[in-house]
């Protein structure tokens, strides 16, 4: 491809906010917005499913949505899902519509050169059936932590292999998850690239306002059983028992919210610990930037998005060896513990709060600007998709 023809990516997302401000998917849109800034031509083609009960009184939300983003072309097509448990037929009218939706994108927009598909089960199968008939190289990179919880089965993996085989570029967001990719697909094809965090972040200035008599502990997660929020609570009142003035919030909604609040109750911390609830983006830049340390209890993450936006706000992390973090965490900017141990995170979150003068809020802030920036990730990812239009060529 030569530098004189403006680069031109189509992002096909599995998964993508459903408004501004939704952290669903956030960093597909950051990450594409980022390449928009860049000066790449980007836009997103999105079949957007919808459930019949998320739609009551909402029916006009069908057919093709276009909208300029900050200047990102988008287009959803929203469609309810009739037959939410018969999952082949839910993929083919997935593919179908995404078809179509691609079609009226090229019609408005010319040709993409190369197709960025985010996760192989939705976004690939149709980047590979879009390749097929008009083919135009795609590059995938997978985001499901499944496939690190052997929960993807082998007629799934047999299905997607193709995806694989037929992508010019296939991307995993941590070294981990990249060993693990091309043990279950029997190739060398997966390389590490990190996820991008927004400049949003790393542009906020930095609250290095120390509160003498009070240390706050911060988790922001979808409230699921992956993220091992009840082990961070048992880790927390191991931690009060120690600590007094401390605190912990945890962001976030879910279906295990209810019983996370019970526990915390039984544990006798309710009254030290705030459930702040589902954030926007605008709420989780506050409650970092206000927040004395960060802690992520996931069993499984293939990256951590959540991670590096503490450490672009300048604030130290104690996260757990669960596939993602390793290719983050480094001594200077927090701790690495072992998953679904109480002690061994309470021992870290205690270490924390007395060790917090050693970790340097610029320090913390330039290493996750040189990895993770804006401008340091989306260089990575232009030389990898100029590699695969040359090996398309």
């Amino acid at each position: 491809m030569t530098n004189s023809k403006k680069l031109h990516v189509l992002i096909i997302p599995s998964w993508y906010p459903r408004f501004k401000g939704d952290v669903g998917g956030s960093f597909f849109r950051e990450q594409g917005l980022a390449l928009h800034k860049a000066g790449v031509g980007v836009g997103v083609v999105f079949p957007q499913i919808n459930s019949l009960k998320s739609l009551q009184g909402l029916i006009k939300l069908r057919g093709v949505d276009v909208s300029n983003d900050d200047g990102l072309k988008t287009y959803r097509y929203h469609f309810i899902n009739i037959t939410p448990g018969l999952h082949a037929l839910t993929q083919k009218r997935r593919l179908l519509i995404g078809m179509k939706l691609f079609e009226r994108y090229i019609k408005d927009n010319g040709m993409p050169d190369i197709i960025h598909a985010h996760s192989l089960s939705n976004a690939g199968l149709l980047a590979k059936k879009i390749h097929k008939k008009y083919t135009i190289p795609y590059i995938v990179t997978e985001h499901f932590s499944g496939f690190l919880r052997n929960a993807v089965s082998d007629n799934l993996l047999a299905k997607l292999k193709p995806v694989v085989e037929n992508a010019s570029k296939c991307i995993a967001v941590s070294h981990s998850f990249k060993d693990s990719l091309n043990r279950q697909f029997a190739t060398n094809k997966w390389s590490y690239l990190p996820n991008v965090v927004s400049d949003k972040f790393l542009q906020q200035p930095l609250n290095t306002t120390t509160k003498a008599n009070s240390f706050t502990f911060l988790s922001v997660c979808f409230l699921n059983a992956n993220k091992k929020i009840d082990v961070l609570l048992k880790a927390f009142s191991i931690v009060c028992e120690q600590l007094e003035n401390v605190r912990l919030q945890v962001g976030g909604d879910g279906p295990e919210k209810a019983k996370l609040e019970s526990l915390a109750i039984n544990l006798n911390i309710s009254d030290k610990v705030d459930f702040l609830g589902s954030l926007n983006r605008d709420a989780v830049v506050s409650n970092m930037s206000n927040c004395d340390a960060f802690v992520s209890a996931s069993e499984f993450e293939t990256f951590g998005v959540v991670i590096v936006e503490a450490l672009a706000l300048g604030k130290p992390v104690i996260a757990t060896k669960c596939g993602g973090p390793e290719s983050i965490m480094t001594p200077s900017v927090g701790y690495l513990v072992d998953v679904n141990s109480p002690s061994l995170l309470a021992e870290a979150m205690i270490l924390m709060h007395a060790k917090q003068d050693d970790f340097d809020p610029n320090t913390i802030r330039s290493y996750c600007k040189q990895e993770f920036s804006e401008e340091s990730v989306i260089n990575r990812l232009t030389c990898t998709y100029n590699q695969a239009l040359n090996l398309h060529e």
